[in-house]
C-alpha cells in the first residue's frame, strides 16, 4: 500500500485535486486528505477524473499539541519583508506580499524556523470531530487517522473514543518520538488497542513528520527505526512507515527487515510533481500532466 498524504491540514481543494489526480492515475489507491466535507469532494472528484474505481480514503485529525493541527501566522510589527518564510514554505502557503494562506499551510512550521525576527508563529486550529468524522465514514472513507503527539491525555482519550464509535474499516495511530521515548511511544500505543480486535488498527510510524526534503537513505532513515520500535514491540497492528519517506524507504526496510503495511509519502510525493502541478493551466496542458503522472509513477514504483 502507497498511501500519498496531501498533508493533514490542507484545505486548498484546487491543490489536493491536482495532487490526488496525478497519483490516481500513476498507480496509487490510497489517499490521505483533511477531515473536511470539501476536501473529500475534491479528492473524490480527482480519482473520477482519473478513472480510478478502487480508491481509499484516510482523513486525519491531532490532538492539542500535535503540529499536524497547526497553522503559521505573521506578527506584522515585527515582519521585516525578508521573504524567507516564502523561499522555503514547502506548500507554497505563503504570498509575495508576506501573507498567509492558511488553506495551503500544512503546519509543518519550517517558516518559523527560517524567519529571523520571530514574527512568523504557529497556532492550533481544531476541528469538531464528533461532528466531522461520522459524516466521513458515512461517505466512504476507511481510515480514520489520529496525530497523537501532544500531552493533552483528556483530548487523546476524547479524540480516540469519536474515531472507535465511528467504527471504521481501520483505525489509525500516528506517533513519533519527538516527545517520548520508546518505552512510552509503545505504552501509549499499546493502551489505545487494548480493547480493539486485532490488525484493525494501523500505526503510522512518524520518523521525523513533514521532513522529506530529499531523496537520500538518511532522510528516510528514521522512519525505517521508528517502523522497527513498533515491529519490534509485537503489536497486533499493520504498520505504515512515514515522516522523511522518500523513494528509498521500501529499499531500506526492506534491507532492515521491516514488515511493513504500507508507506505514507507526503512531503517528498508533493515535491517531485510540483513543478508541474503548481502550472496555471495545469488541466489544460496535457504536457504538465503527462510529465506529473510519469514522475509519480517513479515513486509509486519505488515504493511497492
Amino acid at each position: 500500500m502507497l498511501k500519498i498524504v496531501c498533508g493533514a491540514g490542507n484545505e486548498d481543494c484546487e491543490s489536493v485535486k491536482r495532487l490526488v489526480y496525478v497519483y490516481a492515475k500513476a498507480g496509487c489507491k490510497y489517499f490521505d486528505i483533511s477531515a473536511r466535507k470539501e476536501i473529500l469532494e475534491a479528492a473524490k472528484e480527482a480519482v473520477s477524473l482519473a478513472g480510478l474505481e478502487d480508491a481509499h480514503f484516510c482523513v486525519s485529525v491531532g490532538i492539542k499539541g500535535d503540529k499536524h493541527i497547526t497553522k503559521a501566522k505573521i506578527k506584522e510589527s515585527v515582519c521585516i519583508k525578508c521573504g524567507n518564510c516564502l523561499r522555503h514554505c514547502p506548500n507554497d502557503a505563503i504570498f509575495p506580499s508576506i501573507m498567509v494562506n492558511d488553506k495551503r499551510c500544512i503546519g509543518c512550521g519550517t517558516c518559523a524556523k527560517k524567519c529571523p525576527t520571530g514574527a512568523m508563529t504557529m497556532y492550533e486550529k481544531d476541528i469538531n470531530v464528533k461532528e466531522i468524522l461520522p459524516y466521513m465514514v458515512e461517505n466512504g472513507v476507511e481510515i480514520l487517522e489520529l496525530h497523537i503527539m501532544g500531552h493533552d491525555k483528556k483530548d487523546l482519550d476524547y479524540k480516540w473514543g469519536v474515531i472507535n464509535d465511528c467504527n471504521p474499516k481501520y483505525a489509525s495511530i500516528c506517533i513519533d518520538r519527538e516527545f517520548f521515548g520508546n518505552k512510552e511511544v509503545i505504552d501509549r500505543v499499546r493502551n489505545m488497542i487494548a480493547h480493539r480486535k486485532p490488525y484493525t488498527t494501523i500505526v503510522q510510524a512518524d520518523g521525523i513528520p513533514m521532513s522529506g526534503s530529499d531523496d537520500s537513505y538518511k532522510t528516510t532513515l528514521q522512519a525505517v527505526a521508528m517502523a522497527e520500535i513498533i515491529q519490534n514491540a509485537n503489536l497486533p497492528v499493520h504498520i505504515v512507515l512515514s515522516g522523511g519517506t522518500n523513494s528509498k524507504t521500501a529499499e531500506l526496510a526492506k534491507m532492515c527487515g521491516i514488515n511493513y503495511y504500507g508507506i505514507a509519502i507526503g512531503s517528498w510525493a508533493r515535491r517531485v510533481v510540483k513543478p508541474y502541478i503548481n502550472s496555471p493551466d495545469f488541466w489544460d496542458c496535457l504536457e504538465c500532466q503527462h510529465q506529473s503522472i510519469e514522475k509519480a509513477k517513479e515513486l509509486v514504483k519505488a515504493s511497492v
